[in-house]
């Protein structure tokens, strides 16, 4: 899939509409794709959370 297609999925799997990642322009692997989405929600979970707690 391409760099768009990565983001509309991120977009639609985690809840983020407004999300505007910045990927290489570059084709990705259902595994290169797993492995943002894994380091996004470890992102959000590790930094994001805390701050609100």
């Amino acid at each position: 899939m391409d760099k768009e297609a990565v983001i509309e999925r991120l977009k639609k799997e985690l809840g983020l509409p407004n999300f505007k990642g910045r990927l290489e322009e570059k084709e990705y692997t259902e595994e290169d794709y797993q492995k943002i989405k894994k380091e996004l929600n470890d992102y959000f979970e590790n930094y994001v959370r805390n701050i609100e707690n």
